[in-house]
Order: structure tokens, then sequence, then C-alpha cells
């Protein structure tokens, strides 16, 4: 075993490190959550966000949600757990061949640790910037689903990440074409139109839109 990490007095989600307890099938360190409990919690659960509290946090999720009491992990009818349920049908070989988003056969699967239960999703998505608003995304579109090639994007985000956006560098900066156009108050398609007659990007940037 390396060197370990101190992690007295850090706190990771609701858990705040007390102290360092022993060894069990992994570094153990007693914590308290931000309602009281104390409970001794392996670091590399706390680390990698597979806990965030000792449970409490889930309850108010899920009363926020679905205004039931917890049962059992207790998010079957809310947003987060469509999400998981959606993402494993995309990479599932049960996945209708003609469905847009059919990753099966582009080799795309959910990583085991997503795939064997919803909570280490959950906690992943608790402690990674998880929103109403937000959905889940790759950040390279040719890999699986999992902690360190997913995050949350909105759609404009998302329409970005894709492989066919247009990228456009002026001014030493690079966004996609979309973004130029709500900067500089100017129709997507003009600008696209411009740039494919051959325009610089300067010109078809900054030459004034005709009133009509």
């Amino acid at each position: 075993m390396g060197k370990m990490i101190d992690l007295t007095g850090q706190r990771f989600g609701r858990w705040t490190v007390l102290e360092y307890v022993g060894y069990e099938k992994g570094v153990m360190w007693r914590c308290k959550c931000d309602c009281g409990t104390e409970r001794n919690v392996r670091s590399d659960h706390l680390r990698y966000g597979k806990t965030i509290s000792c449970g409490c946090f889930r309850a108010e999720v899920t009363a926020k949600e679905t205004g039931k009491k917890i049962q059992k992990h207790g998010m079957w009818n809310t947003r987060l757990y469509h999400i998981w349920q959606r993402m494993k049908q995309r990479c599932s070989p049960s996945c209708p061949k003609h469905e847009i988003h059919n990753y099966y056969d582009k080799g795309i699967r959910v990583c085991a640790e997503w795939e064997s239960g919803f909570e280490l999703f959950m906690n992943w998505a608790l402690c990674n910037g998880y929103k109403e608003n937000l959905s889940i995304d790759r950040i390279d579109g040719n890999k699986n689903y999992e902690p360190s090639n997913c995050r949350w994007a909105t759609a404009r985000e998302q329409t970005n990440n894709r492989r066919n956006t247009y990228f456009v560098e002026y001014k030493g900066k690079t966004k996609a074409l979309t973004d130029w156009a709500d900067v500089l108050k100017i129709a997507p398609s003009t600008l696209s139109n411009r740039l494919r007659r051959g325009m610089s990007v300067e010109d078809a940037f900054e030459r004034p839109v005709k009133k009509k």
C-alpha cells in the first residue's frame, strides 16, 4: 500500500472527515454527516463520489422530486432514474436497430460500475453538477458512458460536442458557429452562407446585415 493521504478535516459532499480508523477492504475514516450521523467510510468512496451523505441527501432529493417517502433508493419516478435507464437502453442489444441513439452497434457501453446499480450512478451525478436543466453528455463521443468520460451539459453544449459542429476561430478565440451567431446577433444561416461563398471569417462576421 502506498503513502496514505490524510483526509482529516476535509469535506466530501455532506461528510466531514474526523479521523483515521484503520484498514478494512480499504483505508477507513470516521466521518460525520451534516445531519449529525457518524459512520466509517472508505477513502475511495469519499474521493470518487461513491457516497456523499449517510442517505439524508438522497431522501431530500426524493421528497422534493416525488413527494414520496424513500423506499430502498426511492428514486424510480425521478428524472435522474429515467436518465440512467435510458442510458442503459441505448447501449443494450435490445435497443431497436432503427433508433438514432442505438449505441450498442457502435460499440458504446455503460461502465460496469453504473450498470451494476442506480445508486452508484446517482452518487456520481449528485457530486458532479447534476441539475434538472442538464443532460448527461459523453465528452468523447467514441468512448463509453463512464465517470471519466461524462459530464452534465446544456443542450447547446451537447450540440457543440457533436462531430459535425462547425468551429470557427475569430480574433484569437474559437467557438462553435452557433455561439458566434449569438455573440454577433447574426443568424447562423447568414454566417454559414457567407463562409460557404468564400468570404473570410472577418468579412463574414463583420459585414452588416442588410435590413429588409
